[in-house]
């Protein structure tokens, strides 16, 4: 390098990954895909691994499949960090100096004097509670750092499925009916239960979905065709969850899924159909395993199931009803990033119906884009989101956190 040259100092990327949530090995799929995604060119990408006792580690171990086999990750070999407090301040700081000092930084991010390592732009891959809820963003938002997707609201709306429903009617967007449960009901005895089956019989019939309001992955739910099943269900429901949703099980029904890039405006994907049986809802191991081989630790997740891109079966009126209906409900409740919105098609009455929105799919649902007419690769948009949350950031920090002078009460 000559006298007049300077190294260019590659923004660092943390992909935020694992968490305390049930779909924590999901999360570390997805988590190792963004990682492996990320142009090394561009950016200096940074593994942080959050634990199920809500710990975070970095090091280099935490870029290979391997070493979440097992035991998980060796933690001899890694540094603790967390975020440091002070807003603006964007950086992860060893939880003890000595191990700081024991232990070198990660490969190519640079490190402040202390230790502390200065990132530029987080991404969080946090499937289910405490990460796409809000729990993260908040802690984000807090220290004023940029990081890719929905932001406190959005994200937590979109983790509650009633809430979702509702403000989807609010934007004219059709959705099936429900009927909702609290956990908190069941101090009031068993007569909370007297009323529910004849709210069922009114409303839409047997048999019923029950399901968690505030889970993916499909874990909890289960299928009721009556009052004993119903009972069941929203008992296993509440193993999980401390609501239970109750919808109409529609029994000739079909799946697609649509996902939106929140860039300058909001663009919709292709439509895609998972291959699943109509005779039970898309499960856990259809979402995560293809071909009896579970996907965790393959860098697979939802890429590796079954499923068939912009389906010729379905007419070309109702595919651009979902891209419509998706890019509203994403922009209704004001989301950034990617999310996947999922819909059900009664094949009988040949009605479409908003389902649930997924504000962290994983992978960032990048083989939704690599087919016609994007072809956008996930490495492309990474860059394009990273981008686009840096600016918002930026916008933020502009914003007026001091009030006029006439509202001032002190001094």
């Amino acid at each position: 390098m000559s006298g007049t040259e300077t190294a260019v100092v590659r923004p660092t990327v943390a992909v935020l990954f694992g968490g305390r949530s049930l779909e924590h090995d999901v999360s570390v799929v997805s988590g190792l895909q963004i990682l492996h995604a990320l142009d090394a060119q561009r950016f200096a990408p940074m593994p942080v691994y959050i634990d199920q006792n809500l710990r975070w580690w970095t090091g280099d171990d935490l870029w290979h499949n391997e070493s979440f086999k097992g035991g998980g990750p060796d933690r001899s070999r890694l540094i603790e960090v967390t975020l440091s407090p002070g807003f603006g301040t964007s950086q992860l700081v060893p939880v003890s100096t000595i191990t700081a000092l024991r232990m070198p930084a990660p490969s190519g991010v640079p490190t402040e004097q202390g230790g502390a390592i200065p990132v530029d732009c987080f991404v969080p891959v946090l499937h289910g509670t405490f990460g796409e809820d809000g729990c993260i963003q908040g802690a984000l938002e807090l220290g004023g750092c940029a990081y890719v997707g929905c932001g406190v609201g959005a994200s937590a709306i979109g983790m509650n499925k009633r809430a979702t429903k509702i403000m989807a009617v609010h934007a004219g967007v059709p959705v099936v009916p429900w009927l909702s449960c609290e956990r908190a009901v069941l101090d009031r005895g068993h007569e909370w239960l007297t009323d529910l089956p004849s709210r069922i019989d009114a409303s839409f019939g047997w048999p019923v979905i029950v399901k968690p309001c505030n889970l993916g992955s499909s874990a909890g739910v289960t299928v009721a065709a009556n009052t004993d099943e119903l009972i069941s269900g929203i008992l296993r429901v509440f193993e999980y969850d401390v609501e239970a949703l109750i919808e109409p099980f529609i029994k000739n029904r079909l799946e697609i899924n649509v996902a939106v890039a929140g860039l300058e405006q909001p663009v919709a994907s292709v439509t895609e159909m998972p291959v699943t049986s109509q005779a039970t809802p898309l499960t856990f191991a259809e979402k995560y395993r293809r071909q009896g081989r579970k996907s965790i630790g393959s860098s697979q997740g939802m890429a590796g199931a079954l499923r068939v891109l912009d389906p010729d079966q379905l007419p070309k009126q109702m595919r651009q009803d979902a891209q419509r209906f998706a890019t509203t409900v994403f922009a209704t409740l004001g989301c950034e990033g990617i999310s996947r919105i999922d819909f059900l098609i009664d094949v009988d009455k040949n009605e479409l119906y908003f389902n649930e929105i997924n504000t962290l799919p994983g992978s960032l649902a990048f083989y939704l884009w690599s087919a016609a007419p994007h072809y956008w690769t996930i490495t492309d948009l990474l860059a394009r989101l990273i981008d686009r949350a840096q600016r918002l950031r930026a916008m933020k920090r502009g914003l007026q956190r001091r009030p006029p002078a006439e509202l001032k009460l002190l001094g």
